[in-house]
């Protein structure tokens, strides 16, 4: 893929995912209204997530149609040129009225991903990584933290798909270094602030690529270490991933499998 084409993507992309995030956010606010569906233990789906995707798949499908899709609602497989997307991450946070949740979307090219996009519709914050051109937030470059590691503060995303044990010795570790936490409910917005450096590193358990790709591709443009994602794994094979900064992620390398090269 030559540059013109990857630029045409970007652009594309950045309009569609605000198009998806004001949609999504429209629903928010009246989410009184909407109709729930339960996918299993602490998993919801709503109106607003299917809405949101298939407004995403109708924008990217009449731009690219040589380009093939995955998301989290209509699935999809893998392709040499591919779209990842989850139309709400965060949904029960979104459900609950808590404002922390966003649109991810993530563009794969030769087995690598090369745009990262995550918007936050409630803070109008697009957390934006091409592949090479490092990370911005509405246009300012981003870097991750530089704080000691003694006022670090780590994010978790967990799902009740997955054991507890994985999930304790992450908190073990890092409490045990003097290292904080938080289970912010949002994978991709969690990477998307360690990418910022609000977080220092953040770390999803067994969860599926259209909720890290991106953001693993932010923090590493800003500077920061990640799980490789894309290493030669089936794409829709859940794996937990860590992403951040050095000191942090090096107490969670192997937590479940999850090298930090």
């Amino acid at each position: 893929m030559n540059e013109r084409e990857l630029e045409a993507r970007l652009d594309a992309a950045t309009a569609i995912v605000r198009e998806a995030g004001a949609l999504a956010l429209r629903h928010f606010r009246a989410r009184e209204r909407l109709a729930i569906e339960q996918k299993g233990l602490q998993d919801l789906v709503s109106a607003a997530d299917r809405e949101s995707e298939a407004s995403i798949r109708a924008r990217l499908t009449a731009a690219f149609p040589e380009d093939a899709i995955l998301g989290e609602e209509q699935g999809g497989t893998d392709a040499p040129r591919l779209w990842v997307i989850d139309p709400i991450d965060g949904t029960a946070n979104f459900l609950k009225g808590l404002p922390y949740w966003c649109v991810a979307m993530a563009f794969v090219a030769a087995g690598r991903a090369q745009l990262g996009l995550t918007y936050d519709p409630v803070h109008d914050e697009l957390f934006l990584a091409r592949r090479g051109a490092g990370a911005h937030r509405n246009g300012t470059a981003m870097r991750i933290a530089t704080r000691p590691r003694e006022a670090a503060c780590v994010g978790f995303s967990h799902n009740f798909k997955t054991p507890a044990e994985p999930y304790l010795e992450a908190m073990r570790r890092l409490l045990e270094a003097g290292v904080d936490h938080r289970r912010m409910g949002s994978a991709a917005l969690s990477f998307a602030h360690a990418a910022d450096g609000r977080l220092d590193a953040a770390i999803a358990f067994r969860t599926n690529a259209w909720d890290v790709l991106g953001g693993l591709l932010l923090v590493e443009e800003a500077g920061g270490r990640s799980t490789p994602f894309l290493d030669g794994r089936p794409l829709l094979e859940r794996r937990t991933v860590i992403a951040g900064t050095p000191a942090v992620t090096s107490l969670l390398d192997g937590i479940d499998g999850a090298s930090v090269p």
